[in-house]
């Protein structure tokens, strides 16, 4: 990113995430102190937004954005993101699934990329969630998108994700999307624009808290998976 200090925007994207929220951004800010921290609250019912706004009254350093009548990752992330005032920006989710210690490998990574992508995929990386199916089934997308979207990208899931604010112009993210469709579709982009983009390995572990997006029910879960291979197989027709 070149000489001094990186200024980086991390956006936690939340939903009923009150009881961890203010640890999550402790050790955000514990492992980047310099970082701004934009939290992205779909009105949660358990008023996450509140928590936050109280605890860090009069720092600048983390943010709230209150979404009322507005819902869905991809145009919370993409708020996020507009609101960041970093060079680079990070997302992740707020649940504990992702572990904050991962955020400044990405940020480093980004001194020879565009695009640093947190991957279970590659050596090193691991998918230590709990439940079978979800492995199975996330391993099994991945492995379609990368053989269909002819990428070296192995993690087009993640959900955990640096970026260079140019990278970001150039590639915005797009909110037509449910859930992580929006990150096959960005990652396949950035790679069509010739964007340099990186995998980081890490250990994705089992969420601790909040209300899950992929899987409250299976009819849901196998609506997302149609969805996500759906994302897939529009962008393969389109490079045609």
């Amino acid at each position: 990113m070149g000489g001094g200090a990186v200024t980086v925007s991390v956006v936690l994207p939340t939903y009923n995430e009150g009881e961890t929220i203010l640890g999550l951004i402790a050790e955000i800010r514990g492992t980047l102190p310099e970082a701004e921290v934009v939290v992205v609250d779909d009105d949660s019912p358990d008023r996450t937004w509140s928590v936050v706004i109280e605890a860090y009254r009069g720092d600048d350093r983390v943010r709230v954005i209150r979404r009322i009548g507005r819902r869905g990752l991809p145009s919370a992330l993409a708020e996020g993101l507009a609101a960041g005032r970093g060079e680079a920006s990070v997302w992740l989710d707020a649940d504990g699934s992702m572990p904050p210690d991962v955020i400044p490998r990405l940020i480093a990574s980004l001194e020879d990329a565009d695009v640093s992508v947190a991957s279970r995929y590659v050596p090193g990386g691991e998918d230590a969630r709990e439940s079978r199916l979800r492995i199975a089934t996330s391993r099994l997308i991945n492995f379609v998108a990368s053989t269909l979207l002819s990428s070296d990208v192995r993690d087009y899931t993640s959900g955990f994700v640096a970026v260079r604010r140019q990278a970001l112009e150039r590639v915005p993210l797009r909110t037509d999307f449910t859930y992580g469709e929006y990150c096959i579709d960005f990652l396949y982009r950035a790679c069509r624009a010739g964007l340099r983009v990186r995998e980081i390995p890490y250990r994705n572990v089992e969420r601790q808290a909040g209300e899950s997006k992929t899987a409250p029910d299976l009819a849901r879960f196998a609506a997302l998976g149609a969805a996500y291979l759906k994302t897939i197989l529009s962008l393969r027709l389109r490079a045609r």
